[in-house]
């Protein structure tokens, strides 16, 4: 009988077990954070923002389990070092769900481009880093704009390029498609690498033409469409705690997958190649300077 997939963010018991999950002081990180601390969970949930994490540790108050806040950007590969240096326990579940999108190109601390750097190169360096104490599962968040991304060995920063949002943001979503494939491939059957997607959760995070007027515009049309940031979650703590093989991809099963309950669903070739798998661990290893022994 095939596993019943979650329907609430009700989590099975987490006494004794540790998660670490980045991106939790909003959106959808946040409301899974808050369902692992309710189960009884540890979540160390590493943040930038000081007065997002003071929030955060304070709506877990009360609950059964706890969030620790440590400080880290990753943007910022000096921050992810750092902290990957002071994590003294093991990890059950890491998820790497911490994303950026940006109006206009930016640079991480490292001169990366914003997306590339915060989406794929920071997570790609922190989970070299800490691989090792990782025991059961590793997560990582996707999204469908893979679908139209095309990674520029090139010019992956767009130095030379046009940039625009889209391109920046698809280009940085199809490398985590494909990071999740090299890294299982190394890994083995040591530990199983998962990846989900929120559909389209109503977390702010599509705001980034630069014009509010527009902003509003893009949320008032899709808000029927849309789905809550607790309901976006779900995908991502089913990919944690469900029954389902490696590299499996759980996203929403309603309209245009942007709503409803998680299930599995197929990645395109454009996501599962092992080429450009290969082509995109080579990239992250030599920005970041972090491998996989």
């Amino acid at each position: 009988m095939d596993p019943v997939p979650l329907t609430t963010l009700d989590l099975p018991d987490q006494s004794g077990r540790t998660w670490l999950i980045t991106g939790a002081t909003s959106g959808i990180g946040r409301e899974l954070a808050l369902a692992v601390a309710a189960a009884g969970g540890r979540v160390v949930a590493p943040a930038r923002n000081r007065e997002k994490a003071a929030s955060l540790v304070a709506a877990a108050s009360g609950r059964a389990g706890s969030v620790e806040t440590p400080h880290m950007d990753l943007a910022d590969l000096a921050s992810v070092h750092r902290f990957a240096e002071s994590l003294t326990t093991d990890i059950d579940v890491l998820v790497n769900n911490a994303g950026a999108v940006s109006p206009r190109r930016r640079e991480t601390a490292d001169g990366f481009e914003l997306l590339l750097g915060t989406n794929f190169l920071g997570p790609f360096a922190l989970t070299n880093l800490v691989a090792d104490r990782v025991r059961e599962r590793i997560v990582i968040t996707g999204s469908d704009s893979y679908k139209v991304g095309r990674v520029d060995l090139d010019d992956p920063h767009f130095r030379s390029r046009r940039w625009n949002p889209m391109s920046a943001y698809a280009q940085s979503k199809l490398c985590d498609m494909l990071w999740a494939r090299a890294l299982q491939e190394r890994l083995g059957s040591r530990v199983p690498v998962t990846l989900a997607h929120p559909g389209w959760a109503a977390t702010g995070i599509q705001n980034v033409t630069g014009s509010k007027l527009l902003d509003r515009a893009i949320v008032a049309v899709t808000s029927p469409f849309s789905q809550s940031a607790e309901d976006g979650a779900l995908p991502l703590a089913e990919a944690a705690v469900g029954d389902h093989p490696p590299l499996s991809y759980i996203g929403p099963d309603g309209f245009m997958k942007w709503r409803g309950k998680p299930e599995v669903q197929e990645v395109s070739r454009r996501g599962r190649s092992a080429v450009g798998a290969e082509e995109v661990w080579a990239l992250g290893v030599r920005e970041t300077g972090t491998d996989l022994a």
